[in-house]
């Protein structure tokens, strides 16, 4: 049977008695992050324990000593303790029991910047939601009252007007419907031929007004691997922060290396800082403070997360003046049709 030493000794506690006079008595084990140098028995308090501890300890033990128990806490910087004082009556001593909980404190420092990341995070869906759907209700209401100072020139500008917002409000969704299936494990994509130009082309029609100021530039009949329907996602998202943060002109450039095929966006906008050149990536993240609203928060990331499960891969970098963000999914091994 273990001895009352080893016992101790297993536990992963660092436990410790000290006399009246701050002198320790026993510890269970010689290395913890707590003490500045071996402990020994007879050495004092100040001597064995780190000294940003000394003081929380002496008080712990001055209250053990009149009310038989105390709790309290030592941070050291790199680690955490819990600390508990009990009062023994026979040897006159008190028990100190150090339990690390720094990972506790690290998983509620995480906890809390999550909680704070998606309450910002929510404000600006609401504020992205908010603005085209009262674009949309808006016109919608005019145009369904006879007006007749409202000409038909006027009619078709409001059409279009009610279309680019529906437009943003469908992305908005399908990013959240897509965050959400990735937080719960169930983002799938399937792979079947995808041709870039064509589904570039698609979501340029989508765009209406603004996608007829977009070029795009194919050199030749890129056939990819991929999940259409992401792959469009992917497109959608790319020009939709180049023309809600970028400037014109917005280009799309279409090509292929030995295994891939490429996808350009790039426009004349000033970027983004250096320091979050792979920041914007991540999930909540805001890189246009002060900006007009867009979807740089979630878009950005679900983009790369598509492309990542699609086997490709989705980057941002400044060549001089322009802005270019490049998505990229395995090519086709052999010919055959466009997704």
């Amino acid at each position: 049977m273990s001895s009352t030493h080893e016992v101790l000794s297993a536990l992963p506690e660092t436990i410790v008695t000290v006399d009246d006079d701050l002198r320790l008595r026993t510890a269970n084990r010689i290395e913890s992050p707590l003490y500045r140098r071996v402990p020994a028995v007879g050495s004092r308090l100040e001597e064995v324990f780190h000294v940003r501890t000394v003081g929380t300890i002496a008080s712990l033990i001055n209250d053990a000593q009149r009310g038989r128990a105390a709790e309290g806490k030592c941070d050291i910087g790199t680690d955490l303790f819990q600390v508990t004082a009990r009062r023994l009556e026979a040897p006159a001593l008190t028990l100190l029991v150090f339990q690390n909980i720094t990972n506790l404190r690290d998983a509620q420092a995480a906890v809390a910047d999550l909680v704070r990341d998606r309450s910002r995070f929510l404000a600006s869906v609401s504020h992205e939601l908010h603005t085209p759907l009262a674009a949309v209700l808006g016109y919608a209401n005019l145009l369904a009252e006879p007006d007749p100072n409202l000409d038909e020139p006027m009619r078709v500008a409001m059409v279009r007007d009610m279309t680019d917002q529906a437009w943003d409000l469908a992305g908005i969704v399908e990013d959240l419907l897509a965050v959400a299936r990735t937080e719960i494990g169930e983002l799938r994509v399937v792979r079947v031929p995808v041709n870039l130009a064509a589904n570039v082309a698609q979501v340029i029609e989508s765009m209406g007004d603004r996608g007829s100021r977009i070029e795009v530039r194919a050199e030749q009949v890129v056939i990819g691997v991929g999940d259409p329907a992401r792959f469009r996602q992917v497109v959608r998202n790319l020009l939709s922060n180049a023309a809600t943060h970028g400037a014109e002109p917005i280009t799309v450039e279409i090509s292929a290396d030995e295994t891939h095929g490429i996808l350009e966006v790039k426009d004349r906008g000033s970027g983004v800082p250096r320091d979050l050149t792979e920041a914007i990536f991540n999930q909540y993240v805001f890189a246009h403070e002060g900006a007009a609203p867009g979807r740089v928060g979630v878009g950005l990331w679900i983009s790369r997360e598509l492309t990542t499960l699609m086997g490709g891969q989705l980057g941002y970098r400044r060549e001089g003046p322009t802005t270019v963000f490049r998505a990229t999914i395995p090519l086709l091994d052999g010919p055959g049709p466009g997704g």
